[in-house]
């Protein structure tokens, strides 16, 4: 006993308590309580894909509530994926556009010493539950979505794994933080507003494909031009609405079709540069003359464009940027443990750039 502190061994309840209540929780303490492996806690913290969405969910709120902490491990090597949903067997990634993403992911990937993986599968395929398992067996990280599907049950897994991706033009409006989006409606408003001013007023527009977020929100842009012109929207110059065609067959079968149902048009609005070759081809074959009949402006500067006859006018979307950002902010949801991430800013660049070409002309009189 202390010399004048006739309590300094007395029995403090207070202090057992205490003590008792502060009893450290651990990954063993926790599987124990949640009825688990240790392994499955630690996959689940982790955001293994490995596990079930529900399960994550239900161990991270768990240890969430018990104040646990895992200690940290040694970092491994990211690998960031590009998930591109398939149409069925003549629909792959291998798209001019998806090309010029995967270009930029692997821009950021490379300068930061990640990894690259693709994957592909049907929208049934993707749906059946089992996708992030498939994305967990390939030790992927975090994903960007191109060509991404408006919606889908792996989304819902997505979101209760806590799994970081990012809907590249598309996909479910909600949350907005995983959406890097481009402004449609505003990419086609400007190019068929360039066709008016130079004297154009029947436009044809080419859907490819008409399904998809992008399709719809570039038809909205041609016809908020034409009504801002004063000019009255003609169906008959509005190919693809029943349709889900794209590339090279579908500009060709657009043009024919179009020559049949409004062989007055003077300009077309095409939405790839795909679908653009082909109804180059088609025009040719058609002795129609390129711009002195028709004026042809697509979206996005693939190589091959300039060097075609004539050179084409396109509104040039940094794709490749976009992939370059894409794979940055999954990046940063990786890194940051997807918390504090914030909707992606609107930049400047991205609204696209229009380049003026050879295939564009104000209409003859």
């Amino acid at each position: 006993m202390v010399e004048g502190n006739e309590n300094a061994d007395r029995y403090n309840p207070e202090i057992v308590d205490n003590t008792m209540m502060k009893k450290k929780v651990t990954i063993y303490s926790l599987s124990k309580d949640l009825g688990v492996s240790p392994a499955t806690v630690s996959k689940a913290l982790n955001n293994s894909p490995e596990l079930n969405a529900d399960t994550i969910a239900m161990i991270r709120r768990r240890a969430e509530e018990s104040g646990f902490r895992p200690r940290q491990m040694a970092s491994r090597v990211h690998n960031i994926c590009a998930l591109i949903p398939s149409g069925g067997p003549q629909h792959n990634g291998f798209s001019p556009f998806a090309m010029d993403v995967m270009r930029g992911m692997m821009d950021y990937l490379q300068e930061n010493g990640l990894e690259f993986s693709m994957y592909s599968d049907t929208e049934k395929k993707m749906n059946d539950g089992l996708l992030l398992r498939h994305l967990g067996r390939r030790n992927i990280s975090g994903a960007v979505l191109i060509n991404p599907l408006s919606e889908g049950i792996f989304y819902e897994n997505f979101k209760k794994s806590h799994f970081p991706y990012i809907n590249l033009f598309g996909g479910p409006a909600q949350p907005a933080k995983n959406l890097l989006m481009l402004d449609h409606v505003e990419v086609a408003f400007r190019a068929v507003d360039y066709l008016i001013q130079i004297g154009h007023r029947k436009i044809a527009i080419v859907m490819t494909p008409a399904t998809t977020t992008t399709g719809k929100s570039r038809l909205e842009g041609y016809k908020k031009a034409l009504s801002r012109a004063g000019i009255p929207i003609d169906p008959s110059l509005i190919w693809g609405t029943n349709k889900n065609q794209y590339g090279l067959e579908a500009g060709f079968d657009a043009i024919m079709d179009l020559r049949r149902s409004n062989p007055e048009f003077t300009a077309v609005f095409l939405m790839g540069d795909q679908t653009a070759i082909g109804s180059l081809h088609a025009l040719h074959q058609l002795g129609l003359s390129v711009p002195g009949q028709v004026s042809l402006l697509t979206c996005d500067d693939a190589p091959e464009i300039r060097y075609l006859d004539p050179p084409l006018t396109v509104m040039d979307i940094p794709n490749r940027k976009f992939g370059y950002t894409a794979a940055q902010r999954v990046h940063q949801m990786i890194i940051n443990d997807d918390s504090t991430q914030a909707s992606p800013a609107q930049e400047p660049w991205m609204r696209g750039e229009l380049i003026i070409r050879d295939s564009t002309a104000p209409p003859r009189k």
